[in-house]
């Protein structure tokens, strides 16, 4: 984890912590009311600097959808940078153990990658290296509403990878091909190491007011 990154999670959780004995907040502002259970639809967008660098490609987009007691987010991070080119889609079923301005929450993890790094010295002296992995896991996160409808979230991920790992490498022109299956059991930060950024554009009880005025 950077130093920038670990400094805002830190500003992050001490924030949490202070909105945490306010019960009667449900934002870091007065007046505003989030409610992270009834959302219906959220747009995501990941970065690894949640400053919003963009001197490369590393980051994502995605979408969380209510089901019942449970929110479905599914995600797609691309990366390109350093002669690596990777994909990875994850999806998370997140269960918020209470509403408010600091959201707890928890939940099963699963994801599919596919990782490229190509090193090159000379057109016929080359190395790539391909990974597949597939992760199964569980989250633990915090979801901190700035506002109504936005907010950013970070948590922690016990996964277990399978990896299926495959090295090319080219000598004079010659070139050999080794396979192998990878097993790795990973503590870290989850959602691809990344911030996580919500716009959340529909709630229930929206809905719920537009069926009604069809209706009357």
């Amino acid at each position: 984890m950077t130093t920038a990154k670990t400094k805002v999670l830190l500003v992050l959780l001490v924030l949490s912590c202070a909105g945490a004995f306010a019960a009667e907040r449900t934002s870091i502002f007065p007046g505003i009311e989030p409610k992270p259970g009834p959302v219906d639809l959220g747009i995501i967008f990941n970065t690894d600097d949640i400053l919003l660098n963009i001197d490369e490609i590393d980051g994502g987009v995605g979408a969380k959808v209510s089901l019942a007691n449970w929110v479905l987010r599914g995600i797609i991070d691309l990366r390109a940078f350093n002669g690596l080119v990777s994909v990875d889609l994850n999806a998370v079923l997140e269960r918020h153990l209470w509403p408010g301005p600091v959201s707890v929450y928890w939940g099963p993890s699963a994801g599919l990658g596919l990782w490229v790094t190509k090193t090159t010295i000379t057109d016929d002296d080359w190395t790539r290296y391909t990974e597949i992995p597939l992760t199964l896991g569980c989250v633990f996160g915090v979801e901190f509403f700035v506002f109504e409808s936005l907010s950013v979230f970070v948590e922690y991920q016990a996964s277990l990878k399978l990896g299926l790992d495959r090295t090319k490498i080219s000598s004079a022109g010659s070139v050999s091909t080794t396979t192998e299956w990878t097993y790795d059991f990973d503590i870290g930060m989850g959602n691809s190491t990344k911030f996580g950024i919500v716009f959340y554009l529909l709630k229930k009880e929206d809905s719920g007011d537009v069926e009604l005025a069809e209706k009357e």
